[in-house]
């Protein structure tokens, strides 16, 4: 937790943004306390936020290497098709609705 607030100290002090005088308040207040949405992290984004911050680092390190990411972005978007609404909507209506796409001309 100490990483998170050690990141979140820009929010709190007005760095990176000043909109009012508790601006970031009820965000910080809800990820280090019992005030706030969160009551004490009610979600424990902290207990994950190291694991996020090893991910994101991973990430970057793919990013500089523009050939790797080029052709894990392109094989990402192909596997997608598993997720879309549209495959979806096709086993809805092959393996429940029982029915069949209608032509369109």
């Amino acid at each position: 937790m100490k990483d998170l607030t050690r990141r979140l100290f820009p929010c709190g002090q007005g760095l990176l943004g000043y909109i009012g005088p508790s601006n970031y308040d009820e965000l910080i207040g809800s990820l280090e306390g019992n005030k706030g949405f969160g009551q004490g992290d009610y979600f424990l984004m902290g207990k994950d936020f190291p694991s996020y911050i090893e991910c994101q680092e991973q990430v970057d390190e793919a990013y500089r290497d523009q050939k790797r990411w080029t052709r894990m972005s392109i094989l990402n978007t192909a596997g997608s098709y598993k997720f879309n609404s549209d495959g979806t909507i096709h086993e809805y209506a092959k393996d429940i609705w029982n029915i069949e796409p209608a032509e369109i001309s």
